[in-house]
């Protein structure tokens, strides 16, 4: 799946959840979270003020596609 605006997928914004829950000594075998749980971090993260907003935005409204939410594409 795709973002309609963004050159930005859901397997990305998995990759980032991931990033952003295991932090920058994360290891390959560490599991990637579900898109629910993916959800919650990169929301908890989009409230930090060093997060990358407009990347975080898409993230999260793909995640919530992907989990059946409704999306306002923006």
């Amino acid at each position: 799946m795709k973002h309609p605006y963004y050159d930005y997928t859901l397997d990305e914004a998995l990759s980032l959840a991931k990033s952003l829950k295991y932090g920058p000594f994360m290891k390959p075998s560490y599991p990637t979270p579900e898109v629910s749980e993916a959800i919650e971090i990169i929301r908890k993260a989009l409230k930090a003020t060093t997060f990358n907003w407009i990347t975080g935005r898409v993230a999260l409204e793909l995640l919530r596609n992907a989990n059946g939410g409704e999306v306002t594409w923006s």
